[in-house]
């Protein structure tokens, strides 16, 4: 398994117990259990699934965050939340380990306040941050054209990395992703 799936596995197994309950994970169209596959692009954003035993799949938009063209550092996980959680979606954020941990995330999105969020954890693939998206964050996202997440590295903490998540086919993307997991 790869770096790239272990990632992508991990941050399924986090939006599966944030959301509905850790579903039992089936093969995927490639054949290989417990795999994410790409269903769809839209503009910047994947809609990336794995099937689930119960029929259907489990879905969730993902973007890599690159410091420069062709040098990626991260990557953000957004996902439908159930009714009742306070946000209608929440994301994962992993960023590169030797990252300032005590510095914590910011996020920004044109037309709304930024936020800071710690980080939850680190592991061999690096350090995660679990944000919940309000419905005035999520409007906001389906109106702009980029966000923007701040990480600090050890190395620079006097210079913040600045990390621009394209909003680029975000709302035709949600739509898709919700439109594809169950209900629940």
């Amino acid at each position: 398994m790869t770096l790239r799936s272990l990632i992508l596995a991990a941050a399924f197994a986090l939006t599966a117990s944030l959301s509905s309950g850790s579903p039992s994970l089936a093969q995927n169209a490639t054949g290989a259990s417990g795999q994410p596959y790409l269903k769809e692009t839209h503009g910047t954003w994947q809609v990336q699934c794995l099937l689930i035993e119960t029929g259907g799949e489990r879905c969730q938009l993902y973007q890599q965050l690159n410091a420069s063209p062709g040098n990626p550092v991260g990557e953000i996980n957004v996902f439908p939340l159930p009714s009742g959680q306070g946000a209608p979606a929440g994301a994962v954020i992993i960023v590169p380990l030797e990252t300032l941990l005590t510095s914590e995330l910011d996020f920004e999105i044109s037309g709304i306040e930024n936020k800071r969020y710690p980080f939850a954890w680190c592991s061999n693939v690096g350090c995660v941050a679990r944000i919940a998206i309000t419905s005035e964050e999520l409007g906001a996202m389906k109106l702009s054209t980029l966000a923007t997440i701040t990480i600090t590295s050890i190395r620079a903490p006097k210079t913040p990395l600045k990390l621009t998540v394209s909003l680029q086919g975000f709302t035709a993307g949600f739509n898709a992703m919700q439109a594809a997991n169950p209900p629940g």
